[in-house]
């Protein structure tokens, strides 16, 4: 019986092209090939936009910044008024808002402070040691209650005295006799332990606190002890050739083009620092820095670019307010030095997203502008600088 064709039709060959299953196929590739080309399309333009991102939010520390809100605008006013001499930089959110050059660095040679201007520090310099500190901490070469008698038994009360003690400066030690001649770094720090003695204060506590340079004149004999190698050297392993800074250290900073020189305050006359001056701040205070160089080193500190946690370092000893040479108070925090003509100022909160920084070459206890860049603080974020 033959087969009704029009029910069953016959099998016949037909191109592949013209196959049912060809068209669903092809189908599907496009869609994969749309698929595909969307989302790589969209991932270029993501990677474009962060890229645009980046770049709008990225901060160049050396260009001159002229005010434009009112806050910094009120800043640059009185620092006009004050006839402040230096540099100074406001930072709100990460974004700067003022970064420009008051009087002149260099009378003789005509040059006028500004962004790339380098001041010696001072004391806000110690943070560095304190950086070192926490990084042989972290490298498990240290502990925070590792004892001062380890290095420097002869020192009073050595075997009661830990690193945390010396960071926090509640050691309880002055160094009252200074060095008149100068060897080496680890000969300066000798001398210091050879001429320490008793502040007062109370050990590990915050009770009769007093600021101490000697604490971190000891801190950096540790490191050196530790390490086997200068304070200079591992200065500039970490913050130079690691974080790419560029700070200068003494003696390289005397010979800067850019470095501020120190001057009566109201007078062209240069202040009269001499060698030994410098020498002898061992890893307290012998380090040369921009305004933009030093709101960096604080944002790195923050980010924990140096150290594991940050926090670590900044541990009181209530009821003292200093740790790693900054002065805690909440989330606000500030540094404060001075040395021979120079002052340095800088108050910091959000992790150091907002900051004031003032680095000055015309200094006098009669003549400081800590209290105008804790006044302008409060003023450009709403919270109390103590």
């Amino acid at each position: 019986m033959l087969k009704r064709t029009d029910l069953f039709p016959a099998r016949v060959k037909v191109s592949w092209t013209k196959q049912p299953l060809f068209y669903v196929f092809a189908i599907l590739a496009l869609i994969v090939l749309v698929i595909v080309t969307v989302v790589f399309s969209s991932k270029k333009e993501d990677k474009h936009i962060v890229n645009k991102a980046t770049a709008a939010t990225s901060v160049n520390l050396e260009k001159k910044v002229n005010p434009k809100e009112k806050v910094a605008t009120k800043l640059d006013q009185s620092l006009t008024g004050a006839h402040f001499s230096g540099t100074a930089l406001v930072v709100k959110d990460g974004k700067v808002l003022l970064h420009k050059g008051y009087g002149k660095a260099n009378v003789q040679k005509e040059k006028w402070n500004g962004p790339t201007t380098t001041f010696p520090v001072a004391s806000t310099a110690k943070i560095l040691t304190a950086i070192l500190i926490g990084q042989q901490v972290d490298a498990g070469k240290l502990k925070y209650d590792t004892k001062l008698s380890d290095f420097y038994p002869g020192v009073q009360n050595a075997d009661r005295i830990t690193v945390r003690d010396l960071l926090t400066m509640t050691s309880g030690l002055k160094q009252s006799k200074q060095p008149d001649s100068y060897t080496d770094d680890m000969a300066n720090v000798d001398f210091s332990a050879a001429n320490a003695e008793s502040s007062g204060g109370v050990i590990g506590t915050g009770d009769g606190w007093s600021y101490q340079p000697i604490n971190y004149r000891l801190l950096a004999g540790i490191l050196m002890k530790v390490t086997g190698k200068s304070y200079q050297e591992l200065a500039e392993q970490t913050f130079n050739k690691k974080a790419k800074l560029g700070i200068l250290y003494y003696p390289a900073f005397k010979k800067a083009n850019n470095l501020a020189n120190a001057y009566q305050v109201g007078t062209e006359s240069e202040r009269d620092v001499t060698t030994v001056e410098y020498q002898r701040e061992t890893g307290t205070g012998n380090v040369s820095m921009t305004t933009g160089q030093l709101y960096q080193l604080y944002r790195d500190f923050f980010d924990n670019k140096f150290v594991k946690n940050h926090k670590d370092l900044l541990k009181q000893h209530l009821p003292a307010h200093y740790a790693s040479g900054l002065y805690g108070y909440g989330s606000i925090y500030e540094g404060h030095g001075i040395f021979s003509g120079y002052e340095s100022n800088v108050v910091l909160s959000k992790n150091g997203k907002n900051a004031v920084i003032l680095l000055s070459n015309q200094y006098d206890n009669e003549h400081s502008v800590q209290k105008i860049g804790q006044q302008f603080f409060t003023e450009l974020t709403g919270e109390a600088a103590p």
